[in-house]
């Protein structure tokens, strides 16, 4: 708490001035959402469901531009609809869902979250759960390990795509950390074989750089997918593997 009172003091009149459309919009958003997602989930599809998440996600990234963010795409050429994927990108901040979500609209990828998302986020902790995204607590790793066998095993057979942060907590100075291996290899086992889709990030840590409200104003953020590769076969090395990935996602920072 203090560091966060200590970073909100460096923040500029700007930030203040531009976060408060900005919260507002995106607490409207959010709330406004709740009741006609759990509406949707009890008397439509699933498919329905993602649906009016996306318009959600939509409004969020919406919310998220009245600060001054701005957002340059690459490579949604290596993105077809047609194929099931397991995207493994780097982790900035709360703005990767809506960020993922609306680039990646073609595949409609279900999460691998943590437990702090799963609760107490109107539209969004619903929207986790009730689309068979995996809700896990880091703190047990056995439990967290089952559940995304369980998002795997579902995603291979409801052919989803699956997004998910093998750093496991954000890099709140944006700068690549190590990838954990454990979840990625209990997904990949469980939903193989699949095309990997590498995905680089930036500037979501700065858009949160005081750890709170407000946010930072003007900030210049980034998505780039790069080509698809294969999921590691059975007498692969794992590990070089995923450090090929991570070094993959890493280059693709500015």
């Amino acid at each position: 708490m203090a560091s966060r009172l200590e970073n909100s003091n460096n923040a500029k009149l700007i930030d203040w001035v531009r976060s408060v459309p900005a919260s507002v919009s995106l607490a409207s958003a959010m709330l406004g959402f709740e009741v006609p997602l759990r509406v949707i989930g009890a008397k439509g599809s699933r498919e329905d469901l993602m649906d009016a998440g996306h318009v959600l996600a939509d409004l969020m990234w919406m919310s998220l531009r009245l600060t001054g963010a701005s957002l340059e795409v690459h490579g949604l050429e290596h993105v077809s609809s047609r194929e099931r994927y397991v995207v493994l990108a780097n982790h900035q901040g709360f703005s990767d869902v809506p960020v993922l979500s609306t680039t990646l609209r073609a595949i409609q990828p279900r999460y691998v979250a943590k437990r702090e998302l799963g609760r107490g986020w109107p539209s969004v902790s619903y929207l986790l759960q009730a689309s068979g995204s995996a809700i896990i607590d880091r703190k047990h790793p056995r439990e967290a390990i089952a559940e995304i066998e369980r998002l795997g095993r579902q995603a291979k057979r409801e052919r989803w795509s699956v997004a998910i942060f093998p750093e496991g907590t954000r890099a709140k100075d944006g700068k690549p950390k190590a990838w954990k291996h454990g979840g990625v290899k209990a997904l990949l086992d469980t939903t193989g074989p699949c095309l990997v889709l590498p995905v680089s990030m930036w500037g979501g840590s700065k858009l949160f750089a005081y750890g709170g409200l407000p946010f930072q104003a003007n900030v210049h953020m980034g998505i780039r997918v790069h080509p698809a590769v294969e999921s590691p076969g059975p007498d692969e090395d794992f590990d070089a593997w995923l450090e090929a990935q991570r070094e993959t996602v890493a280059a693709g920072l500015p």
